[in-house]
């Protein structure tokens, strides 16, 4: 909440009418046309399934997801399902991540939802798993298949967190897996590929997609978390309480030490962002929505 004045971005850009009709006799009544962010997700990225820095999800929302991905791991390739971690000895595979990633309701959207004459309907609902990671085992650990289906998505430059100068990583195969130097840049990767999944409709996951609710309405719209797109913005919350937002991509070639540098020390390899997306549209009113005019 301490972020609202640099993450809000509240703007009143037009009007909006509505027809009410009372039997035979109508009239027209205006509502605002606005535009503003809204911190629709909570996204975690950890090292291990049980180091989630979130206590609501790591006690309530990761225990039976891990179950359901444990049976899920057995039933498809027959192994246990196994934790990540890097070899301390060998300098190598020090750059080479894997993190689960949960992506859940911000429990504030309430206070926006309670305020329905001030800002547009979130399409979050609070506290709802919309991806886990756990949940999603198999494909989580296994880039085959998005490889065989996204393929033109794997060429080098293309969906990358960044630039081709200074790339964090890429997006796709939207798995765990990255190999990224930087532990924190390494985590807003994952969490990037984790609402990139969430954001759109039919992929190859187990998830609950954000962008079906029609809570919005016809005349409203938000966006698809894209990296390097200001339409999605990233506020830390964990391991360092950020009261700014930013978009993942930074170019940190001049500066002294990586991008995140200090939450990677700091958090453990374990973090979590809000997640604030761009909402436009009208304010719901009475009647027949009949369109609206810009300012």
């Amino acid at each position: 909440m301490a972020a609202i004045p640099s993450c809000l971005h509240y703007k009143v850009i037009g009007v909006c009418y509505w027809l009410v009709c009372e039997g035979s006799n109508c009239h027209v009544e205006t509502t605002p046309k606005i535009e503003h962010y809204l911190p629709d997700a909570v996204v975690s990225v950890f090292r291990q399934s049980n180091s989630n820095p979130w206590d609501y999800a790591h006690s309530v929302v990761d225990p039976a997801a891990y179950q359901a991905g444990k049976a899920e791991v057995k039933t498809t390739m027959g192994f246990n399902l196994a934790e990540g971690n890097q070899s301390e000895s060998n300098n190598e595979e020090q750059n080479n991540h894997f993190k689960e990633a949960d992506l859940i309701g911000n429990p504030a959207i309430s206070f926006f939802s309670s305020k329905a004459d001030v800002f547009l309907p979130s399409q979050a609902k609070p506290l709802l798993p919309y991806y886990t990671s756990l949940g999603d085992a198999y494909m989580w650990r296994s880039p085959l298949i998005e490889a065989a289906r996204y393929a033109a998505y794997l060429v080098p430059g293309i969906h990358v967190v960044g630039s081709l100068v200074n790339q964090w990583g890429a997006v796709y195969p939207r798995v765990g897996f990255i190999n990224q130097p930087a532990d924190g840049k390494a985590a807003a990767v994952i969490a990037q590929r984790a609402a990139d999944i969430a954001t759109r409709g039919e992929q190859p996951h187990i998830y609950n997609p954000l962008n079906t609710d029609d809570s919005c309405g016809d005349h409203c719209q938000t966006w698809e978390a894209i990296e390097n797109d200001a339409n999605t913005q990233w506020q830390m919350i964990y391991p360092i309480s950020d009261h700014q937002c930013q978009v993942f991509g930074e170019n940190d070639l001049t500066s002294l030490q990586p991008w995140g540098q200090d939450a990677a020390v700091k958090g453990d390899g374990n973090y979590a962002w809000v997640m604030w997306r761009h909402y436009k549209g009208c304010i719901p009113g009475r009647g027949k929505y009949l369109g609206s005019t810009n300012l």
